[in-house]
C-alpha cells in the first residue's frame, strides 16, 4: 500500500494538531499487583536524589515534553496544574518515564547471538553500569530565551512562571540545525564496549511542533565484532500524560478506565513509503454503547481521546559502515538508509512473556539474555508474522486493528484486557558490527489527531444526533465503509451509524499521522533545516484598565527577519480545558515598532482572561527545506513560551456616585441554576461583584448585628472588585443578610443591604 496525500481530507477538515486525553492517561491499573511492580521499579529506577543531577534537561519548546538524563536511561518526571495542564489548549502531553521505554533514546537495548558463547542484551544502565557511563557531558541548547513577561491586574503586579529547560544555554549557533532545542549525550555500554551518541532536537513552529527527533549513531569502540546484533527501542503509552480532561474533571457519567489500545505498523509491505508505528484507543467492550473518541456528554459532547501516538523510522543504516572524517549534507556518503529496516517490529506486554523489565539491576548475561534476544530478534513471537508475499523481509507481527475484532486483548503476549503495559518495539539487525565501524539510527516520536476545535464540533453533532434523532453530523469520507481505518476495521458492537461516522472522525487522525511522520522525515533528508521558528517577543506586557486590557510587547529581532509578517494576538476567557484561544488581531510584515500597543475593549468585566502574543514569518513557495505541505503558509513563534498561569480580570470603568454602585448577584443564591450554569458556585469562582466603584472607595461588610466581616480598600483605575464571602480570617461567611458600607477619602458615604443564601 502506498500512502498518498491526496487521501487527506480538505484542511478545513483536518489538522496535524492534537488533543490528548488526560482521563485516560491516569486510570488504574486492573491488577493491584502489577501495579506495585510498577512502584517498586519507579523507586529503584528514581528515588536516588543523586542519580538525575539538575542539569538533566527538559524537552519542552514544543507539545512533546519529556527528560533526557544524561546517564542513558530516562528521568522520571511528574506535571500538574503549574505546567503542563496550562496548555490543554494546545494539546501538550508529557512523557513520564517510568520504566524502560525508549521514547527520547533512552534504554536502547543492544543484542548480539555470540557473547562468550550465549545470546545476551545489553542495556546503558545494566549491572556493571548501574548509574550509567557518560563519555561526553550531556548539553542542553535552545534558540530562542524566555520573554520577559508581566501582568498587572487589578493594580497587582505578577510574573508568570517561565518555560522550565532544565539547565539550558541560549544560543542559536549550537543547535543543531534549525531545532529550537538540542540535547546531546554520548554513553558507553561498558559490556560490549559500544558508544552511542544521542540528539534529540525539537521545533516550535506549528507545522514541526508535535514531534522529536532522536538521532542515534552507535560505534563499536571495541576489540570484538558483534555478530547478529540487534538494535532494540519500545515505546508504550502507558508513560504518557495528558493536558486536557482535568479542568473541568470528568463527570462519573463520562469516566472510564479504558486501556486498550490498537497498535499497527504502517511500513511492513514493500510497497509501503513511510515506516511508522501507531497506536490509539479503542472501544472499551465492558462499557455499553460505542465509546470510541470517549465524547464527553457532560461537556457538550466533545472528543477527549482522539490521539494517535506514534514512533517512526526515519533512517536506518543498511550496514554498518566505516565513518567519512568530513562530510557535508545530513548522511555520511558511506551510510544507506534500508527500508527493510526495521526488521523486527511487534508489540507485547513483557510480563505476559514473562521478560525482565529493563532497569539497573538487569543482568544480560544471566537466564533474561537468551530469552530478550529471542524477543528482541522477533523468533520469540514469529508465530504471529504477517504471512504474505508482499511483506518485507524479517519478522512484522500482524496488526491488531485487522484482527477483526471490536476490541483488543487476550492475543499472543496481549494481556486479557490490554492493560496498558503493552508497547510497541522497533528492532533493527541483524548487523556484523566490526571495530571501528557505526551504525546510525534516527526515529520520531510524537502524536497527531483531530486538533480541539474539531473535537468539540465531531462530538456536538455527535450528541445531538443521537440525543435528536437527526442527522447532522457530516460522514468525512463516505467513500469508504472505514474511514482511514483499516479496510477490515470491525466497529464497536452495537455502533449506529452516528457513532460509525463519529469513529471516521477519529479515524481521519491516521493521515496526520502520516503527514506528521512525512514532515518529520522532509526535515530529517534536508539537514534538518525545516523553515526556522521566528522568534518569540523579547518583552510583553498584559495589564487590565478602564479602557479595555491592554498589551504591550516589543520583538526586534523577528521584526528583522527577512521574512517577518506581523503578529497575531490569541485570547481566552476563563482557564477550563472546554474553552480554547481564538485570534483577536493580526497584523502583516509592516507592522514593526519599538514598542506595541494594542487594547482590547471586548472585555468581560470580572471574568479572567489570557493571552500570548506571537511573531509571524512567511514561508517561501518554492523553499526546498520546507515539506510541500508547509509551503508558502505562515508559521508562528512558540506557544510554550507563554505560562498563562496569572489572569487578566476584566476591569469596569470608573464610577463617580455612590449611589449607583450595583452588587452582583444580590441575592447570592448556591442553588440558583442560573449561577451554577456560570459556574458560580465553583469554589474558585465564589464572588459577589461590585462595579461603578468610585477610583478610591473603601468597602466594610458587616453583620446585620453590626459585625464587621471583611474590609477591602478599593484604589486603582477601574470600577470593579469583589468579595469571595470570606471573613478577615479566610472563613466562609453563613448565610443572611449583610451590609455594605461604601466610604471615600473625600467624605462620601452610602450603604446596600446584600442578601447571602447557601
Amino acid at each position: 500500500m502506498v500512502w498518498n496525500p491526496g487521501r487527506l481530507l480538505v484542511e478545513k477538515k483536518k489538522s496535524d494538531d492534537i488533543k490528548l486525553n488526560g482521563e485516560k492517561m491516569n486510570t488504574t491499573m486492573n491488577s493491584q499487583r502489577l501495579m506495585l511492580l510498577r512502584v517498586m521499579i519507579f523507586l529503584s529506577l528514581f528515588g536516588s536524589g543523586t542519580l538525575y543531577a539538575q542539569t538533566d534537561p527538559y524537552i519542552r519548546v514544543n507539545r512533546i515534553w519529556g527528560g533526557v538524563a544524561a546517564n542513558g536511561g530516562n528521568k522520571g518526571i511528574t506535571y500538574g496544574s503549574s505546567n503542563l495542564n496550562l496548555f490543554a489548549d494546545y494539546g501538550v502531553f508529557g512523557a513520564r518515564f517510568q520504566g524502560g521505554e525508549s521514547y527520547f533514546g533512552a534504554n536502547t537495548l543492544i543484542g548480539t547471538n555470540n557473547w562468550n558463547g550465549k545470546p545476551a542484551v545489553f542495556s546503558p544502565l545494566a549491572i556493571d553500569q548501574p548509574q550509567g557511563n557518560i563519555v561526553v557531558p550531556l548539553v542542553n541548547y535552545t534558540r530562542y530565551a524566555n520573554p520577559n513577561y508581566t501582568i498587572v491586574s487589578q493594580n497587582i503586579t505578577g510574573t508568570p512562571s517561565q518555560n522550565d529547560l532544565g539547565t539550558v544555554v541560549v544560543d542559536p549557533s549550537k543547535c543543531i540545525g534549525t531545532s529550537d532545542q538540542s540535547v546531546i549525550v554520548t554513553n558507553r555500554y561498558v559490556t560490549p564496549n559500544l558508544q552511542i551518541q544521542k540528539k534529540v532536537l525539537a521545533w516550535s513552529q506549528q507545522f514541526h511542533d508535535n514531534y522529536a527527533i532522536v538521532d542515534l549513531t552507535m560505534t563499536n569502540t571495541g576489540s570484538s565484532t558483534l555478530t547478529g546484533m540487534y538494535i532494540a527501542m519500545s515505546d508504550g503509552e502507558y508513560q504518557l500524560q495528558g493536558a486536557d480532561g482535568t479542568n473541568p474533571s470528568i463527570a462519573a457519567v463520562d469516566r472510564y478506565t479504558n486501556t486498550r489500545k490498537w497498535y499497527h505498523y504502517y511500513g511492513a509491505d514493500k510497497s509501503d513509503t513511510l515506516r511508522v508505528y501507531y497506536y490509539y484507543s479503542s472501544d472499551d467492550p465492558e462499557v455499553a454503547g460505542d465509546r470510541m473518541g470517549q465524547p464527553l456528554t457532560q461537556q457538550g459532547g466533545r472528543l477527549l481521546d482522539c490521539s494517535f501516538t506514534f514512533m517512526a523510522c526515519l533512517h536506518a543504516s543498511k550496514q554498518p559502515y566505516t565513518p567519512t572524517p568530513l562530510y557535508s549534507g545530513p548522511l555520511d556518503p558511506q551510510d544507506q538508509d534500508d527500508m527493510n529496516q526495521p526488521m523486527v517490529t511487534t508489540v507485547a506486554n513483557k510480563q505476559v512473556l514473562n521478560l525482565p523489565l529493563v532497569n539497573q539491576t538487569y543482568d544480560p548475561t544471566g537466564t533474561d539474555g537468551a530469552s530478550e534476544y529471542n524477543f528482541i530478534s522477533g523468533v520469540m513471537l514469529q508465530s504471529e508474522d504477517i504471512v504474505s508475499p508482499t511483506v518485507r523481509p524479517g519478522h512484522h507481527r500482524k496488526n491488531l486493528d485487522e484482527l477483526g475484532k471490536p476490541a483488543p486483548g487476550g492475543e499472543n503476549a496481549i494481556s486479557a484486557t490490554a492493560n496498558a503495559f503493552e508497547g510497541p518495539t522497533m528492532s533493527f539487525g541483524p548487523y556484523t558490527f566490526a571495530p571501528g565501524q557505526q551504525i546510525r539510527i534516527v526515529k520520531a516520536v510524537g502524536i497527531a489527531g483531530l486538533n480541539r476545535e474539531k473535537a468539540i464540533e465531531v462530538g456536538r453533532a455527535w450528541l445531538n444526533d443521537t440525543r435528536n434523532g437527526t442527522t447532522t453530523l457530516e460522514d468525512p469520507n463516505p467513500g469508504s465503509p472505514t474511514g482511514s481505518f483499516p479496510a477490515n476495521f470491525v466497529f464497536p458492537q452495537n455502533a449506529t451509524a452516528t457513532d460509525i461516522k463519529k469513529d471516521k472522525w477519529v479515524s481521519t487522525g491516521i493521515d496526520s499521522v502520516f503527514q506528521t511522520v512525512s514532515r518529520a522525515k522532509h526535515n530529517f533528508l534536508s539537514g534538518y533545516n525545516a523553515p526556522s521558528t521566528p522568534p518569540p517577543p523579547s518583552s510583553v506586557s498584559v495589564a487590565g484598565s478602564s479602557e479595555g486590557i491592554v498589551l504591550r510587547w516589543a520583538d526586534a529581532a523577528a521584526e528583522g527577519l527577512s521574512n517577518f509578517a506581523g503578529y497575531r494576538i490569541m485570547k481566552k476567557i476563563g482557564n477550563v480545558d472546554t474553552t480554547y484561544y481564538q485570534e483577536i488581531y493580526r497584523s502583516d510584515a509592516t507592522d514593526k515598532s519599538a514598542d506595541h500597543r494594542y487594547v482590547d475593549r471586548s472585555v468581560r468585566i470580572g471574568a479572567t482572561h489570557y493571552y500570548y502574543i506571537q511573531s509571524m514569518a512567511s514561508i517561501s513557495p518554492s523553499d526546498p527545506s520546507a515539506h510541500p505541505s508547509e509551503r508558502g503558509k505562515i508559521m508562528f513563534s512558540g506557544r510554550v513560551y507563554f505560562y498563562n498561569n496569572i489572569a487578566v480580570t476584566g476591569e469596569a470603568p470608573v464610577g463617580d456616585q455612590l449611589e449607583k454602585i450595583a452588587i452582583v448577584p444580590n441575592p447570592f443564591n448556591w442553588n440558583d441554576p442560573l449561577l451554577r450554569g456560570y459556574s458560580f458556585t465553583n469554589p474558585g469562582n465564589l464572588q459577589i461583584s461590585f462595579y461603578e466603584l468610585p477610583k478610591a472607595v473603601t468597602i466594610q461588610i458587616y453583620t446585620e448585628a453590626g459585625d464587621l466581616v471583611k474590609t477591602i480598600n478599593h484604589n486603582q483605575n477601574s470600577g470593579f472588585n469583589k468579595w469571595n464571602m470570606t471573613n478577615e480570617a479566610g472563613q466562609t461567611v453563613a448565610s443572611g443578610i449583610y451590609v455594605a458600607l461604601f466610604t471615600t477619602p473625600e467624605g462620601g458615604v452610602s450603604y446596600q443591604k446584600l442578601v447571602i443564601i447557601r
